[in-house]
């Protein structure tokens, strides 16, 4: 389904056109188009974190839980290409403490070290075996979770196609509404704004209950947008 954007009827002397714009009177119209489609990609974002005095100590405990995350992503059948993991950071963690008088400083309250990851999970019936694995191997926290499709390119180009078709829509039902006949195409071009994959849902990643994290498998929405100039016919 389409959704119809503003569109403006531009009748305007060849004198004031400069930039590359038509040197003849011109309609200029935008256009939208989408494609829903239910994801068959997740990409899970991860971090793993741990504040000690102890420097070493912290990136042991950090790596040793990073080597558990890696090992069940392997045996959820992630490939390495699927597996984003940077090496950890350490840096020194203050805080700020007052003191009598009203004065204060900071304090150096140990050395934080993290490691993030991100896991692209291509069975997302696997969703919920993945978070309850990620939790029991010492996963600080899930940063997120991000829908995707395999055919992103492929509905990225139908959209854009669709987008173009609905700018022509406008283009004839305004020359029309002018009196004018419509002419060929100037330019087209796609707008900046143009978005990749958009989520429609929520997935549930919150252990507060019992039961193993569901995944809700809704929609996501690939869209373009694009500008068309056209002559206006003699």
């Amino acid at each position: 389904m389409h959704k119809l954007l503003p569109a403006l009827l531009l009748l305007v002397s060849p004198a004031l056109f400069a930039d590359g714009l038509p040197g003849s009177p011109w309609i200029q119209v935008s256009g939208h188009g989408e494609e829903h489609v239910a994801p068959d990609i997740l990409r899970v974002s991860l971090t793993l974190e741990k504040t000690s005095m102890d420097a070493v100590t912290a990136r042991a405990d950090v790596e040793a839980r990073a080597a558990k995350v890696l090992a069940l992503a392997r045996k959820l059948g992630l490939a390495d290409k699927d597996i984003r993991a940077p090496a950890v950071t350490v840096e020194p963690q203050y805080e700020w403490r007052s003191a009598p008088g009203g004065d204060g400083k900071q304090v150096l309250v140990g050395q934080h070290v993290q490691r993030s990851m991100t896991l692209t999970l291509r069975d997302v019936s696997r969703y919920g075996t993945l978070v309850d694995g990620l939790f029991a191997d010492g996963v600080t926290r899930l940063d997120g979770v991000e829908p995707d499709s395999s055919e992103r390119d492929a509905l990225q180009q139908q959209a854009l196609a669709a987008a173009v078709q609905d700018a022509h829509a406008k283009a004839v039902a305004l020359a029309q509404g002018a009196g004018v006949s419509l002419g060929p195409v100037y330019s087209v071009s796609e707008q900046a704004g143009s978005r990749g994959p958009r989520p429609l849902m929520m997935a549930a990643m919150s252990r507060g209950n019992a039961a193993q994290p569901e995944y809700l498998n809704g929609e996501i929405e690939i869209d373009a947008d694009v500008q068309v100039y056209y002559l206006i016919g003699k």
